[in-house]
């Protein structure tokens, strides 16, 4: 009987020191990996001066006893215990995976340890999330960051930070909801739809980034979402298309844009400046005309279009082309438009023709045009030349203009005939660019009045006889003599030539050639009142300048022989 007693004390000592059976309350903390995780374990009045310790499993073996309050430190683990609060803390510093799990607060005390708390312990990695959203905004801009959260936490503090480690988060947030503004920050939150933003103004490139946005829990960890934000060099674009008008004129801008695009709002602003573009907008798709710019848009071919009328030189420089995108950044295209003075050219080609006659005007141009249209206009303004071309190589001919194309020496010559004083001015020869603006040379034509080697006064009496005198070139010793008579040699009617006396009308003229003189005489033999006016004497059928003689005869009272001279 004896025997049994040590060994039943022995199992009974065991029981109560091999492990725990059971806590007053279970607790939950959480740790981030590389950092520390407090246990904090309340615990009965009386045990103020009890050791107390922290111990894992079921704390059966001293191996389990992490921390005691009579070591105070030891390894990764120090413990405090503040009896005034009844209430002794453990913490775990530089936490890893391996360290989640089952942990008990535990109080020596001769019998069975007193246990007043279980703790759950879970380590979770220190960087978040598994996914982000990804924002862009423009230096010199601003960006809203919109955090959404769950409805338990409408009353809880939100609040941002950079980087990804929620662990030192909240003590390094850029701002919170208990302080709702400061100089580049500011936070508004809408309990209604749960979302709270923060928004970013006077961005720079360093403001790129990780950010979190984050809710505080009172128990357990806080809760993130993350943001990736990018910050762009205010400015556009890597290449820009070239378009160039004339004052007075107008232009059209073609902007493309991709098909995910078509039933977004397009638009166009000044300037290179993407972050300011939109609210600056020229005019947008949804407000189509105003006085001096248009907008269509061709969902087709995937392209708008912007129309500027009544180009000033003020109006040259940079365009931006911008296109709407609900999510993400608008998309751009740049344009550089000149606007040139309306007129042309530096220097011109002078041309001099006669009335009546004709002029061939030669337009020199480049290889790369050989297959272009030509035209020429009158005037010097290059802007409405085409609209008002006098014939163009496409219609190659007309009344009084004719068009030739000699592709060979690279120029198109135009002729024009029946010249009159009023085809005198500029022209402009023209060629036609599908992209830029079309090409231009100018040229001044003169087309002086048709005159002659001499001009003479002649007087004469009623019922006398006049000789008249006119000299040709000697080399036209065998052309045909004539005199006619008209106020202008283009309607002019022979009064006597040297070929054909027999169809002469009045046998009053007689014509005598002495070609050794280079010069033939014309006598009236009886002068009548109706013969005064204007005559015309020459050799030249073609009424070559220069080879005739203008005599205006005028009849008087006293007889008087007058001979040219």
């Amino acid at each position: 009987m004896k025997m049994w007693w040590p060994k039943i004390l022995l199992f009974i000592l065991y029981s109560s020191l091999c492990c725990v059976t059971g806590a007053e309350e279970i607790i939950s903390v959480f740790g981030y990996e590389g950092k520390e995780a407090q246990v904090s374990c309340s615990y009965d009045e009386g045990y103020e001066s009890y050791e107390k310790y922290l111990c894992r499993n079921d704390c059966g073996s001293d191996d389990d006893v992490l921390i005691t309050t009579t070591q105070g430190s030891k390894n990764r683990y120090s413990i405090s215990d503040d009896t005034n609060k009844k209430v002794f803390t453990a913490t775990i510093s530089n936490l890893n995976k391996n360290d989640a799990g089952k942990y008990w607060c535990g109080v020596t005390r001769s019998g069975k340890d007193y246990y007043p708390a279980e703790v759950e312990l879970k380590v979770v990695s220190d960087t978040c999330c598994d996914s982000f959203t990804k924002v862009q905004s423009y230096e010199g801009g601003s960006v809203a960051i919109s955090c959404p959260y769950e409805s338990q936490d409408q009353n809880n503090m939100k609040y941002i930070c950079r980087r990804n480690q929620p662990s030192s988060c909240l003590q390094q947030a850029l701002i919170t909801s208990n302080n709702r503004q400061n100089t580049q920050f500011s936070l508004t939150d809408d309990k209604e739809s749960r979302k709270f933003t923060v928004t970013i103004t006077s961005l720079t490139q360093k403001d790129s980034g990780s950010y979190l946005c984050g809710v505080h829990r009172n128990t357990g960890l806080d809760v993130f979402s993350a943001v990736d934000l990018k910050v762009i060099e205010n400015t556009c674009c890597d290449s820009f298309t070239k378009v160039q008008s004339y004052e007075g004129g107008s232009v059209s801008i073609s902007c493309s844009y991709e098909s995910q695009d078509q039933n977004n709002m397009k638009y166009i602003c000044r300037g290179s400046q993407p972050s300011s573009c939109l609210q600056q907008a020229l005019i947008t798709s949804n407000n189509r005309q105003n006085t001096q710019f248009s907008l269509n848009d061709d969902k087709v071919s995937r392209k708008f279009t912007v129309t500027i009328t009544s180009l000033t030189q003020k109006d040259s420089g940079s365009y931006l082309c911008g296109v709407k995108r609900n999510t993400e950044l608008d998309v751009f295209s740049a344009v550089d438009l000149e606007v040139r003075e309306n007129t042309c050219c530096r220097s011109s080609i002078k041309v001099q023709s006669y009335e009546g006659g004709s002029v061939s005007i030669s337009c020199p141009y480049e290889s790369q045009d050989q297959n272009n249209m030509k035209y020429i206009c009158r005037g010097n303004q290059p802007s409405s030349c085409l609209q008002q071309a006098l014939i163009t190589s496409n219609n190659r001919q007309n009344t009084q203009f004719s068009l030739t194309d000699d592709k060979e020496s690279r120029k198109f010559t135009v002729t024009i005939t029946s010249l009159t004083p009023k085809d005198s001015g500029s022209y402009l020869c023209g060629v036609k660019r599908n992209t830029g603006l079309d090409v231009f040379s100018a040229v001044d034509l003169e087309v002086r009045e048709w005159c002659c080697v001499k001009s003479n006064k002649l007087s004469g009496t009623v019922g006398r006889p006049l000789t008249m005198q006119c000299p040709y070139p000697p080399q036209h010793g065998t052309n045909r003599k004539f005199l006619c008579k008209g106020d202008h040699h283009r309607n002019c009617t022979d009064m006597v030539t040297s070929q054909n006396s027999s169809g002469q009308s009045d046998v009053r003229f007689t014509l005598l050639d002495d070609v050794s003189s280079s010069s033939f005489s014309v006598t009236i033999t009886e002068l009548k009142a109706g013969d005064a006016g204007t005559y015309w004497c020459g050799s030249d059928s073609q009424w070559t300048f220069g080879n005739y003689t203008k005599i205006q005869l005028s009849l008087g009272k006293r007889a008087t022989q007058l001979q040219c001279s």
